[in-house]
């Protein structure tokens, strides 16, 4: 924990699914208690959760997500629904749920196919989402030299990571973006957090 976001203090450690743990994501969940979604390295890469009251007092929850593999889940509320995404190597899989409990997987994965920015050419990998009003911003990373006939070869240009921003859409029910348009973001102050769905 802190209280400016330079110093900080050790807690505790989670007990959970496994020791292969990585990409945690926590969200308040309308009970006004915690979850937190991890990838479980262990599992096939499935997403497992863990409950909290507190921030600091931890249950384990079994898995939420194990249809695919992936990574780097994000959840997030939007357009009064909860939004996970999750890298799986061939863009993002997108999820949506109303209670946190059942989760629906759309048909398309966004960010599969490349874009034409520098460093845009390649699929989109762990994203961040920050909503702003009732828009919502996508934020990815590439490596933009991971193209062409030297893609799998291990150098600066296919480690060198480049972060991208994309404004989500929203039409019945789907979440698109279009990577190709230009994102211009002045971001608003976020509501004091109530712990409920807008």
């Amino acid at each position: 924990t802190s209280q400016d976001g330079i110093n900080w203090i050790h807690e505790t450690d989670l007990n959970l699914a496994s020791n292969r743990v990585i990409d945690a994501c926590v969200t308040r969940l309308p009970n006004g208690s915690w979850r937190m979604w991890y990838n479980n390295e262990v599992d096939r890469k499935s997403m497992y959760i863990a409950d909290s009251p507190d921030l600091f007092h931890w249950t384990q929850g079994g898995k939420a997500i194990g249809d695919q593999a992936g990574e780097g889940a994000k959840v997030f509320i939007w357009k009064g629904r909860y939004w996970m995404v999750v890298d799986t190597w061939d863009g993002l899989a997108v999820y949506s749920s109303n209670d946190c409990e059942q989760w629906t997987r759309q048909n398309e994965n966004i960010l599969r196919k490349p874009g034409a920015g520098l460093d845009d050419q390649v699929k989109g990998g762990h994203p961040d989402v920050v909503v702003s009003g009732d828009r919502a911003f996508l934020f990815y990373f590439t490596h933009p030299g991971r193209r062409g006939p030297r893609a799998n070869e291990d150098r600066y240009e296919t480690r060198r990571s480049s972060i991208q921003v994309v404004e989500l859409e929203y039409a019945d029910g789907v979440i698109t973006c279009d990577r190709d348009r230009s994102t211009h973001i002045q971001l608003q102050p976020p509501k004091e957090d109530s712990g409920k769905k807008e």
